[in-house]
């Protein structure tokens, strides 16, 4: 029974630790996720092209709470390196609005990646 306590312990302290970073952690999946939106450019001569730079700084909103993320996770490596795994990230559930603003998911599989302190979900008997 003391196992499952601090397993369970375990589990919701990476929850919190990451939930206060702006993403959330999928323990079965072993899987980061955060959102970015970004608003259109008044600037832009139209929606079409304040776009662009609206989904890359989304894009690099949802980075940014993954970035943090993993430092909450124990996370530490280099810049070089953070970027090269942050690049792996998918956007999901893209959502153009109708004046140039951007919303997205940026998911990111962190299974396999060194110096993480990720706790193990226990199976189901």
């Amino acid at each position: 029974m003391m196992l499952s306590f601090e397993l369970v312990s375990l589990v919701l302290l990476a929850l919190s630790v990451v939930g206060k970073t702006g993403a959330s952690w999928d323990p079965d999946a072993q899987r980061l996720e955060a959102h970015g939106v970004a608003v259109a450019d008044p600037r832009a001569p139209s929606a079409d092209v304040a776009r662009v730079k609206a989904e890359r700084q989304a894009r690099m909103a949802a980075s940014d709470r993954l970035r943090r993320a993993l430092t909450a996770m124990g996370y530490r490596g280099d810049d070089a390196a953070a970027r090269v795994l942050l690049d792996r990230g998918q956007a999901r559930n893209i959502d153009y609005g109708a004046d140039g603003s951007v919303t997205l998911d940026l998911l990111l599989d962190v299974a396999g990646v060194p110096g993480l302190a990720l706790p193990a979900v226990p199976k189901k008997k």
